[in-house]
């Protein structure tokens, strides 16, 4: 794996991983969990990288060996590709809690200013000031077109 560029951590960690999701011990993976075995190598591929990498959304349609995980692991750690737009609107459906598109903005202050690239907290209001549509009275706010405007630059 050296060939690939890999370190020994690297190696180890995917050969860890690897052993601990090959349920049966055949030496092989159900490319069902392509996407498991690269997060649990602390990389963090889209649905779309997985799919291209050779994961399934069915168990039992594919396995994948451990010579095949290597190249899956450098193409995602390689990847460019960070989620977009619908990724987005998808994590944020999980703070609709009415079912219509709107979070409250409290909740989306606390998602900006700590999970991935945080932002500071003044970035993080002036973003908001300049991409949301202003709360309701229930401090609800529609999370659509903040995300239109913040993904604008991503087409």
């Amino acid at each position: 794996m050296v060939e690939l560029g890999l370190k020994k951590k690297e190696i180890d960690a995917l050969e860890f991983a690897f052993d601990v999701y090959d349920f049966q011990g055949n030496g092989t993976v159900d490319a069902f969990y392509t996407g498991d075995l690269m997060r649990a190598c602390n990389l963090n591929p889209t649905l779309k990288t997985i799919h291209e990498l050779g994961g399934t959304t069915e168990k039992g349609k594919k396995e994948i060996t451990k010579a095949e995980a290597f190249p899956m692991y450098k193409a995602c750690k390689d990847s460019k590709d960070v989620g977009g737009f619908h990724d987005f609107v998808e994590v944020l459906k999980l703070y609709d809690k009415n079912g219509d598109n709107t979070c409250q903005s409290n909740e989306l202050f606390k998602l900006l200013t700590n999970f991935g690239e945080k932002l500071p907290k003044e970035e993080a209001k002036k973003l908001m000031a300049e991409l949301c549509e202003p709360e309701d009275a229930d401090g609800f706010m529609p999370f659509l077109p903040f995300l239109t405007r913040m993904c604008a630059a991503e087409t």
